[in-house]
């Protein structure tokens, strides 16, 4: 089979792999689509450790079930399905306390910037989903970075009529714009760069402009909001933000930031004002469910923020792509 193998920082070729064989309990998936999410980028222009080269990446993808293992008893053979890349195990003390997120006995599909890839059967019948006929299968690539979204939205325990600044509009900050839009909170986007902000304003959301002269103007004003999430990596907002958040409220750090930063935070907000500084890292196999249910119910908004479609051959075009601010979600066509 054709797959994009990952080489190293700035190395990514088409090559002809070994096609998977599954064993008794798993599943062979035929991609159709993939999603090239941040991480990808990330791995591509800087490394990642939990990507070692060679290795094939891409984990946001939707596809038909081509061969089953003779212990799965379900029927999956008809239409498409989003599945899970990961799911928790459901026997470690975090999956018990429902923090399946932080397991460390996951179980995990293969890279998705494949022609084909292996599913355990756990996650065929926990988190795999079928994609209705009149979905668009792009908008459902989103599953899984809309998960995640899902995800932080309950970390940072947001209710209804809440307002929500969230810092940084890539695709997961406009995610979580137009969900917690959806969920009846108030939310605006705050980004310096003008596509970006326009991109937002075209989804329905409120913006702030944050470039220097009307940030300065911006902490001057001294908003209040009930919660902040830093969907980005910029470690100096976060002094400057914390202020900002009411009383009792949330900041969560929802954007990966280098191993090696460090925070400066005053604790008067957090002892006095019992602000909740939080982070949130990948999804439950319910966020998952709840984020495929999300998309089936408007999947013309979400829909709204792929911006591109390559082939698996123009791998490099397509990561070039994801890269550029006028862009926001850039999927790879592979079957």
């Amino acid at each position: 089979m054709k797959a994009a193998v990952y080489k190293g920082i700035g190395q990514i070729e088409i090559e002809e792999v070994e096609k998977p064989r599954i064993n008794s309990s798993e599943a062979l998936v035929k991609i159709e689509m993939a999603g090239i999410c941040g991480t990808d980028v990330k791995t591509f222009v800087r490394g990642h450790p939990m990507f070692q080269p060679p290795c094939i990446l891409g984990h946001e993808f939707v596809g038909r079930i081509v061969e089953v293992g003779e212990n799965i008893e379900k029927d999956f053979t008809e239409g498409t399905y989003v599945i899970a890349p990961y799911i928790g195990c459901n026997k470690c003390e975090a999956c018990r306390e429902g923090k399946s997120e932080l397991c460390k006995n996951k179980y995990a599909t293969g890279g998705a910037f494949a022609e084909y890839v292996t599913v355990p059967e756990e996650i065929l019948k926990r988190a795999a989903f079928r994609v209705p006929d009149d979905t668009p299968k792009g908008v459902m690539v989103l599953a899984e970075p809309l998960a995640c979204a899902i995800h932080g939205i309950e970390r940072a325990n947001i209710k209804p009529h809440k307002k929500v600044l969230i810092v940084g509009s890539g695709p997961m900050g406009l995610l979580l714009g137009i969900t917690l839009k959806k969920l009846g909170c108030i939310p605006t986007i705050a980004e310096v760069d003008e596509k970006r902000l326009n991109i937002a304003q075209s989804c329905g959301l409120d913006t702030i402009d944050f470039k220097e002269d009307s940030f300065k103007k911006f902490l001057q004003d001294q908003p209040s909001y009930d919660s902040i999430i830093l969907a980005n990596d910029k470690v100096d907002l976060v002094s400057k933000l914390v202020p900002l958040v009411a009383p009792g409220g949330s900041f969560e750090l929802f954007g990966g930031m280098p191993r090696n930063a460090r925070l400066e935070i005053d604790p008067y907000y957090i002892h006095y004002e019992e602000v909740n500084i939080v982070g949130a890292f990948g999804f439950t196999e319910n966020e998952f469910k709840k984020a495929y249910e999300m998309l089936c119910e408007d999947p013309d908004m979400y829909g709204k923020l792929i911006s591109e479609i390559f082939e698996l051959k123009d791998i490099h075009e397509a990561l070039q792509a994801a890269m550029d601010k006028n862009n926001i979600k850039v999927i790879l066509k592979i079957n």
